[in-house]
């Protein structure tokens, strides 16, 4: 029992001197290399130091040294010199391979929590470049559960390039959504080991952006006593939130590709004499009614629940074309349909 708790007060001391190194490291950063949607990598920002293979590659230097002297071989202390030599032509091959890289982000990202993006980069060289990587630090945005439940790929996220040529390189790089929000993106990191693998070169660059992350859609059915109406819209009925969403003959929607079953009365025979491939038409029914998402009118459940059903309902009225309100306390969106509508309501979910 005692040493259980010896165990648990370790911990939390280590947690919390990690905690305070962190806050001294990124404030150092954040004074070193500051935030900005255009980054240039120079001797100001770039830091370099040994891999194991080059901490391994300077004891044997060491060692060889050691060795010629004491038995006073001069091939032997000239073979060290000559290694002491390459160590540091390597360093500097490194350096370069780094250095004078031009980037530019100015796109945010917006996602449903549990979803995988991509941050878009550009990437200008007035060289070829080889072997670097990217990726996004995602530990500042996570809880301690969240980033156990990572499986040992997802901690991994990066993408590497193994060449990049002069002009511009488009990089995505991708981030796994964990944590609702809004937020900032966090730096990149760009790490290259290129030049034998004797040194890691790396910087971490913050392009001043922000992510959005939504409530992840959680599907369920709303009954008739479970949805809100708007008193003032007496000349349209509010349809229920499964009635909203049935497919009919009234009016052309969309082609989707053909799927195995359907009739060939729906097949649109004019793209397929065309050669644009086997097409199907699909209709639904001109519905007038409105729909409220009123947060209060939800049924038992945490807050993440609530707003992982407001999310999904979100989104399909979105993809069907349904004129909806939102309504939480302390905040209400007057009904529309358009995509700037269904970002914005999506928004308000993010930062409750």
């Amino acid at each position: 029992m005692l040493s259980k708790e010896k165990s648990s007060v370790f911990t939390a001391i280590s947690a919390a001197l990690k905690a305070f190194i962190n806050k001294r490291i990124n404030v150092w950063l954040i004074r070193r290399i500051p935030q900005g949607c255009q980054q240039q990598i120079n001797y100001r920002n770039i830091f370099i130091m040994p891999t194991r293979f080059g901490a391994c590659f300077v004891l044997f230097m060491l060692l060889l040294f050691l060795l010629g002297t004491n038995y006073q071989n001069n091939v032997i202390i000239l073979l060290s010199y000559l290694l002491v030599s390459f160590f540091i032509v390597v360093l500097h091959h490194s350096f370069l391979n780094l250095s004078g890289l031009r980037f530019q982000a100015t796109q945010s990202m917006q996602g449903f929590v549990g979803s995988k993006l991509y941050f878009p980069i550009v990437v200008s060289s007035n060289k070829a470049r080889f072997s670097i990587r990217f990726a996004l630090e995602q530990s500042a945005t996570m809880t301690k559960s969240q980033h156990d439940k990572l499986n040992s790929e997802d901690k991994l996220l990066g993408v590497t390039l193994e060449q990049l040529v002069v002009g511009e390189n488009k990089v995505q790089v991708p981030y796994q959504v964990c944590q609702r929000g809004q937020y900032s993106l966090g730096r990149v990191l760009i790490i290259s080991e290129y030049g034998f693998g004797l040194f890691k070169t790396w910087t971490r660059l913050d392009f001043a952006q922000q992510i959005t992350a939504y409530p992840e859609p959680v599907a369920y059915a709303w009954s008739a006593a479970q949805r809100g109406a708007d008193s003032e819209e007496i000349n349209n009925s509010v349809a229920s939130y499964q009635d909203s969403f049935q497919s009919g003959q009234d009016e052309f929607h969309q082609l989707r590709h053909y799927q195995l079953g359907e009739p060939f009365s729906r097949v649109a025979w004019r793209q397929v004499a065309r050669g644009q491939g086997w097409l199907t038409k699909q209709y639904q029914q001109a519905l007038s009614a409105k729909l409220q998402l009123d947060f209060d009118h939800l049924p038992a459940g945490n807050l993440e629940q609530r707003l992982s059903w407001l999310s999904f309902a979100i989104k399909d009225c979105h993809e069907q074309q349904i004129a909806f309100s939102l309504k939480l306390p302390h905040q209400s969106i007057a009904y529309h349909h358009s995509a700037q509508h269904t970002l914005k309501c999506l928004t308000a979910l993010a930062c409750y």
